[in-house]
């Protein structure tokens, strides 16, 4: 159920956005992004409840944002008002890609010179009574 609230709610804020909500009604369609936004945060850690409801208020100020962005589009020419701006994680740009190591020439292997061998010291029992405690 929350996902059809959250859909309705999309619907509506792509509306608010398609009549510049941005520009006429800047509070409600920020309000109704980040209400959606927050949504989709709750739904995703399966709190359908909590998520119907911000779907709700969502879909709520997009409405209200489309009807007030209509009637002063009507009415007035655009405020200066500067553009509410809202960060969405869920749309980032993918991590580009890790650069390719350059290739290194293997250089041919040079034998190294064998250090000379000694014969092992012979190892003698510490006491006739324990053999195995050698030193």
């Amino acid at each position: 159920m929350a996902t059809s609230v959250i859909n309705d709610a999309d619907v509506a804020l792509a509306r608010a956005h398609a009549a510049e909500g941005e520009k006429y009604a800047t509070y409600e369609t920020t309000l109704a992004d980040l209400y959606l936004l927050k949504a989709r945060e709750e739904q995703g850690h399966a709190h359908y409840a909590e998520a119907k409801e911000l779907a709700a208020e969502a879909l709520k100020h997009a409405t209200a944002a489309t009807n007030k962005a209509a009637e002063r589009r009507a009415t007035a020419p655009a405020p200066t008002v500067p553009t509410a701006t809202v960060q969405r994680p869920d749309v980032a740009a993918p991590a580009p890609a890790p650069a390719p190591k350059p290739a290194t020439p293997i250089a041919p292997s040079t034998p190294t010179p064998a250090a000379p061998t000694q014969p092992a010291p012979e190892r003698k029992p510490k006491s006739p009574i324990d053999p195995g405690n050698l030193q």
